[in-house]
């Protein structure tokens, strides 16, 4: 492909000749660098044999003692010997830098994609092989490659909480998140579900101090009922809806005590009873299935059930 010729970006700054000028040098520095990336790499080659494109049993301890020697960094000497594996000298294209040969390392037609820049690029960059080779860019410009690194980093849950305990913290971004209804039903199902685990863990422990208080003489005189299912044996849909009543059942016996209701406005009171309104449909729903076996849904019970589901 014939050169172009160099246009300086900042008219203001350089001239196109002072532009050209500074390119060329940084480009002779860069090819100088790649030169002496693929040395390095070549030589820690000569000095133990590869067996395959992996590091072998061995090379680390010897790589790291020479790095140390050298001045060096263990790891960046394994990353140029993992390199010049993936491009032996004959397939090294002049004038691309040592960066552009790592970022497509990986891809099994490396070969000949590297002699290819992208349409309407005269030179590979970096981030347009690392966007190629279908790896996230050093500087993601794109909303999806910014999206990317995004979810790369919250990958961990310590990451992805810190990250969230950020976002909170800007008004703005918070309320637009919350906006949505998609959004409001996840956190209510996050919440609703934290909060059945708080609550089995309740009910687990007093099903212990039960158990333990059964070894005192006082309380041994205490009628007990047996258990209504065996929870050792019982099927996790059995064992999830018994949770899920019990969970509402524990959650109101702490709330109602505390309720303000003087403070309620007669809209709320209202928002709360139409809920209401719906579980008690949901629970006949529920009791129905459960004495014929017919889970049905009928248009009055859909429309019941869908009543409010914007304000959840």
């Amino acid at each position: 492909m014939a050169r172009t010729r160099l246009i300086s970006p900042f008219p203001k700054q350089f001239t196109d000749r002072q532009w050209a000028r500074y390119v060329k040098q940084g480009r002779d520095m860069v090819e100088e660098d790649t030169s002496i990336q693929f040395r390095l790499g070549d030589l820690t080659l000569k000095m133990i044999k590869p067996k395959g494109r992996g590091i072998n049993q061995g090379v680390f301890l010897v790589l790291d003692r020479f790095a140390d020697e050298i001045g060096s960094n263990v790891n960046t000497l394994v990353k140029y010997r993992h390199v010049a594996v993936s491009w032996p000298p004959g397939e090294r294209v002049p004038g691309v830098p040592w960066s552009v040969h790592s970022a497509l390392d990986a891809l099994p037609d490396r070969f000949e994609v590297i002699r290819h820049p992208p349409e309407g690029r005269e030179r590979w960059t970096e981030d347009l092989a690392l966007s190629r080779a279908g790896r996230l860019p050093s500087r993601p410009l794109t909303k999806e490659e910014k999206l990317d690194r995004v979810r790369t980093l919250m990958r961990e849950d310590e990451s992805a909480t810190k990250a969230v305990e950020e976002m909170i913290r800007r008004p703005d971004v918070a309320q637009r998140v919350m906006s949505s209804p998609s959004n409001q039903r996840i956190l209510y199902r996050a919440h609703h579900e934290q909060r059945q685990q708080a609550a089995a863990a309740r009910f687990a422990a007093a099903h212990e101090r039960d158990e333990a208080d059964d070894e005192v003489e006082e309380v041994r005189q205490v009628r007990r009922r047996e258990p209504a299912v065996d929870y050792q044996r019982a099927s996790s849909e059995v064992l999830e809806l018994i949770g899920s009543g019990t969970t509402f059942l524990v959650d109101l016996q702490r709330m109602i005590p505390r309720l303000h209701v003087a403070e309620f406005t007669e809209r709320e009171v209202r928002a709360v009873l139409d809920n209401h309104r719906r579980i008690r449909a949901a629970l006949d729903w529920c009791d129905s299935a459960l004495s014929t076996g017919d889970k049905t849904m009928d248009e009055e019970l859909a429309r019941i059930l869908s009543e409010g589901d914007d304000q959840l």
